[in-house]
């Protein structure tokens, strides 16, 4: 657990780099500058690919802020400047991915470019930030898992954010506070569950582009894949005391999600395959006339 990255002088001010600040500014400009020289290559407008992105980053921050908002609103009701506090913190990934997707979409409907080889030419932008920003969480020790007896499971040190929830629910000894060394138990490295998860897909999404995959393909994969990942993830990750919902929200919001991208990439295949299947049809009554035409000649 490395929360805090360095700290160093500057103009007389001593300025601290925080691992989940700084690999969550990473994300995003890595994901813009990856998704718009991908998307340049593959023929679009570079000017207007960025400046979809960066309202689509924008509207994705205040995406994951809203979502946050609703699913900690008891936190948030007691502590109302920290709704509008301008800090790396209160940020829920699916929100933000939700709304910029959509923006993104809008935006790409206005200026009339392709919107699923679009989408496809995002996939590897959006790895890469989800990577980037995992990272930091895992530097920060947030965002972790239940407790776990796995060989691979993360012992964080005592006063992070895991021994405090692990005080809480009464799994680490409170003389621990007098002595500073309660005993941690090792916990889900969920971070790395899903950072994981999302280079798999993401290369999973690359290599279907590279054999010319239909358009929304390689795309519908990624999302379809690291939305039922983030589903069983979900249950080894640990929900922070604040939130107020109901412990099925997030299982159901990741399943109307999949249901969708089913659904969309059924229609995207049937669409596909409508036109093979015609010209397998066309092709299938060219050989039941050909014999009777021979015969009449």
């Amino acid at each position: 657990m490395h929360p805090v990255l360095a700290t160093f002088s500057m103009g007389g001010e001593q300025i601290t780099l925080r691992s989940y600040g700084t690999f969550m500014v990473l994300a995003w400009l890595a994901a813009l500058a990856l998704g718009t020289a991908i998307a340049w290559r593959r023929g679009f407008s570079w000017w207007r690919v960025l400046l979809i992105f960066v309202v689509a980053l924008g509207v994705g921050i205040v995406g994951s802020r809203l979502l946050d908002l609703m699913v900690n609103w008891g936190y948030y009701a007691q502590h109302h400047s920290r709704i509008y506090a301008a800090q790396f913190t209160g940020f829920s990934l699916y929100g933000g991915l939700i709304l910029a997707l959509v923006v993104a979409a809008a935006l790409a409907r206005v200026w009339r470019l392709p919107l699923w080889r679009l989408a496809d030419a995002a996939v590897p932008a959006l790895a890469a930030g989800i990577v980037l920003m995992r990272v930091g969480c895992f530097l920060n020790g947030c965002c972790f898992g239940k407790t776990t007896g796995l060989p691979w499971g993360v012992t964080y040190p005592s006063g992070s954010p895991a021994w405090a929830a692990q005080l809480l629910r009464g799994k680490t000894s409170p003389l621990g506070l007098l002595t500073g060394a309660a005993p941690v138990q090792p916990v889900h490295p969920t971070q790395l569950y899903e950072l994981t998860a999302a280079l798999a897909f993401g290369a999973l999404a690359v290599w279907l582009a590279r054999r010319h995959s239909p358009d929304g393909i390689p795309f519908l994969t990624f999302a379809l894949g690291f939305t039922l990942f983030r589903l069983g993830n979900n249950f080894v990750r640990v929900q922070l005391p604040t939130f107020t919902l109901p412990a099925w929200f997030y299982p159901a919001l990741y399943l109307a999600i999949v249901g969708g991208l089913v659904g969309l990439l059924v229609w995207r295949l049937r669409l596909i395959l409508r036109p093979i299947d015609q010209m397998r049809e066309m092709e299938g009554k060219r050989v039941w006339k050909h014999p009777t035409a021979s015969r009449q000649t």
